[in-house]
């Protein structure tokens, strides 16, 4: 894989993460976080998949090697249920911890 397409994908992850923490602070939902998570990686990573379509068409257009590099731009929208399914399992987990230490100081 592409080391652009690393940092793009942890860019999207990293972004969708600190936006759902911030809901979850305001005692949203679980619903809203996964629609909030699904849309900040579905945004981030399609702007990112045009703009890097037009940077260099011949790099990230088809390629044939491993799995998914012959998917080659589609890999950026491949990851973004990917990547909003570790954010809400992150999410869960920071949830469930401080739930847990609020129980526990009684």
């Amino acid at each position: 894989m592409h080391p652009v397409f690393l940092a793009v994908i942890l860019f999207s992850l990293l972004t969708s993460a600190l936006v759902c923490h911030r809901i979850m602070k305001t005692k949203a939902n679980k619903g809203t976080r996964i629609l909030v998570a699904f849309s900040v990686n579905a945004l981030v990573l399609s702007i990112a998949s045009a703009c890097l379509y037009k940077w260099d068409v011949q790099t990230f257009h088809k390629q044939t090697e491993g799995l998914f590099d012959s998917l080659g731009i589609v890999t950026l929208i491949f990851f973004v249920p990917i990547n909003a399914l570790i954010n809400i399992y992150i999410m869960e987990f920071f949830k469930n911890k401080r739930q847990g230490a609020t129980l526990n100081v009684k």
